[in-house]
């Protein structure tokens, strides 16, 4: 292999690793949690009546923008797009530089893009998770607030200054939102299209009617805490009965493609028939598309939602 391509390899992936790591500095320690939030609130539109995204890249780049957002990390969409080039400059060039080879150094870029989509998918969802068990324990919260006198608007800015994070979070938003006098309908719709849950789905449904019809508040919220508290111990129930089968899932997912790569790299010119072959080309589309489809099958079985 040249020296200069050498270069230019190792020069592109250094000045991406800084620059990404200079945006995830300036992201987490140049900004107060105040200016934090602010960020986080101009990200993402005020409801979800705004004109969707337009072709794939846009798609994409909504896609990816609300994954940031709902990950609850402070980070911006440009240092987290840095992290995938980065990653795939610094693993397509290791692949390069070991086996002098186009395709291999192309499924090390390929790896490497994806492997900080994993980190954010387990933050969303730990957060997603967090809210959900603070969920009941907020309605609650409310409730004791309107009983005690106080007006929904404020029982909203009591329970995210009172309230466990990450939920008061959102409550404050929310709470700015109403100060600043957008009605409750249009914060309430703000709400679900940032936290995509069927309990933020009832409870925004369940204040926009009390607005506009009246009634028990504090009641309605007792009740609603208990049944999503039931909802909550019926999905732990479905989890603990379908553990096994997610794990013999995850197993047989990573089993194809960690052998494959393991020949890939250890075993080059007896795997290197599958990419280089017409034959072997056929027969690993099919075996990709299968356990595409045979993924998303299992997944769908064990959904409980």
């Amino acid at each position: 292999m040249e020296l200069p391509i050498v270069v230019l390899l190792c020069f592109a992936a250094i000045t991406s690793i800084c620059l990404a790591v200079g945006l995830l500095v300036r992201d987490l320690v140049g900004a107060d949690s105040r200016s934090g939030q602010a960020t986080l609130l101009r990200r993402l539109p005020l409801a979800r009546d705004e004109q969707p995204a337009v072709g794939v890249t846009g798609r994409l780049d909504a896609a990816l923008e609300r994954l940031v957002v709902e990950s609850g990390l402070d980070w911006s969409v440009m240092a987290v797009a840095l992290l995938f080039v980065a990653g795939g400059l610094l693993v397509g060039g290791a692949m390069w530089l070991w086996t002098q080879n186009v395709p291999a150094a192309a499924a090390g870029a390929l790896i490497g893009m994806a492997l900080p989509l994993p980190i954010l998918v387990v933050y969303r969802r730990r957060r997603i998770n967090e809210i959900r068990e603070q969920f009941p324990n907020m309605l609650d919260l409310l409730s004791r607030a309107v009983r005690a006198g106080e007006s929904l608007d404020q029982a909203v800015a009591l329970a995210g200054q009172k309230g466990p994070e990450p939920l008061a979070r959102e409550l404050r938003r929310c709470a700015r939102q109403l100060e600043m006098g957008l009605s409750m309908n249009a914060v309430m719709r703000a709400l679900t299209f940032r936290l995509r849950l069927m309990e933020v789905r009832i409870f925004a449904t369940t204040l926009a009617v009390h607005r506009q019809t009246g009634g028990n508040l504090a009641l309605t919220l007792e009740r609603m805490a208990g049944v999503l508290r039931d909802r909550i111990a019926y999905h732990r129930q479905i989890r603990a009965a379908t553990a096994a089968g997610r794990f013999s899932a995850v197993m047989i997912g990573m089993a194809g493609p960690l052998l494959f790569a393991y020949m890939f790299i250890f075993q080059y010119e007896y795997a290197s028939r599958l990419v280089t072959m017409p034959l072997g080309q056929s027969l690993l589309a099919v075996a990709v598309a299968l356990e595409i489809v045979g993924l998303i099958w299992v997944v769908r079985l064990l959904d409980t939602d």
